[in-house]
């Protein structure tokens, strides 16, 4: 059975305006998510994964911040034509999202059930207190919060940094959405809690159908968690494909280059393998491919042209001169 396609980024140029020049923070990109499967999109901080993520939920900070072009289909619909109010029906019911600090997300004046409880009166439930007390009952039962009667009277700073990361998946899932974006959820989790926030994010996905974008810079969260995977460098994305395929076959230089830098268990060296200088400033751009400054394999031609995206035989797509 063919699975449908929910989400469909076609092109995306999110841009921001400031006294020192324009910053490309999102620069044409383009993938798609299916219902049911799990799109990991990684690269190093200031990529702009989590500016992609906000563009398809319309939250890019403005006055600075702008969509410049581009489509977000989801389910069929562009998004970037739909005005304020509709996007407000659309956000937690259809597209959710889980920011990546639990902490400063949470409100810490107001008890879990008043902050659980929120998008059920969104929603417009107005069936009494103990109808949406019960609702919020059960879905701090779904992400395994544990005697959650008694612990939705708490406060966000009586709760464990794992702990909190669950409730803010409780918001995000409150209206069973069809998407959930999941912009570094695990940063300010130790490796045991991590481990069983990821299991109870898939298990959560396989109960529901739900498509899941998951944002990092973490490949071994990407391995754990995803069917198909998007390296994003600079703004755009440079290789996308399986998985399997991605990390046992990287395409693009600095696919391989992140992967050379993972530990390898078994494997003796020295040092681990470094990505040598840093990502470009996204205000002075170098001509050509962005990451040739980096790269160890760079032509004469990287410095002055853009490379195209090639299609690979194994069903990806990388840019890089290299594959011409």
């Amino acid at each position: 059975m063919t699975q449908k396609i929910i989400l469909a980024v076609e092109g995306l140029k999110t841009y921001f305006f400031t006294r020192a020049g324009v910053v490309k923070a999102v620069d044409g990109v383009s993938f798609s998510v299916k219902e049911g499967e799990s799109l990991g999109i990684a690269g190093e901080s200031g990529c702009g994964k989590s500016i992609t993520c906000l563009s398809i939920v319309r939250l890019v900070p403005q006055p600075a911040g702008r969509i410049i072009s581009g489509k977000i289909l989801f389910e069929g619909q562009d998004l970037l034509v739909k005005k304020e109010k509709e996007m407000r029906q659309w956000r937690g019911k259809r597209i959710s999202m889980i920011l990546q600090d639990p902490l400063t997300s949470l409100n810490p004046c107001y008890t879990i059930e008043n902050q659980v409880s929120e998008p059920y009166k969104i929603e417009g439930l107005n069936n009494g207190s103990n109808n949406i007390r019960k609702k919020v009952i059960n879905v701090l039962k779904r992400v395994r919060i544990p005697s959650p009667e008694r612990r939705m009277r708490d406060y966000p700073f009586q709760f464990s940094g794992g702990m909190r990361q669950r409730v803010l998946a409780a918001i995000a899932i409150a209206r069973d959405p069809r998407l959930l974006i999941a912009d570094e959820p695990t940063t300010s989790l130790d490796v045991t809690i991590q481990d069983q926030f990821l299991r109870l994010l898939k298990d959560m996905q396989q109960q529901t159908n739900m498509g899941l974008v998951m944002i990092t810079h973490d490949l071994g969260i990407v391995a754990e968690t995803c069917d198909r995977v998007a390296i994003m460098y600079a703004g755009k994305i440079v290789e996308r494909g399986t998985v399997e395929n991605v990390f046992l076959n990287p395409a693009h230089p600095y696919t391989e280059a992140l992967m050379e830098a993972l530990p390898k268990m078994g494997s003796k060296r020295k040092r681990l393998f470094q990505i040598e200088g840093e990502p470009p400033n996204l205000l002075r751009l170098p001509g050509g491919c962005s990451f040739w400054p980096r790269c160890h394999k760079a032509m004469d031609i990287c410095q002055t042209q853009s490379p195209p995206v090639i299609s690979l035989k194994n069903g990806g797509e990388a840019s890089c001169w290299l594959l011409c």
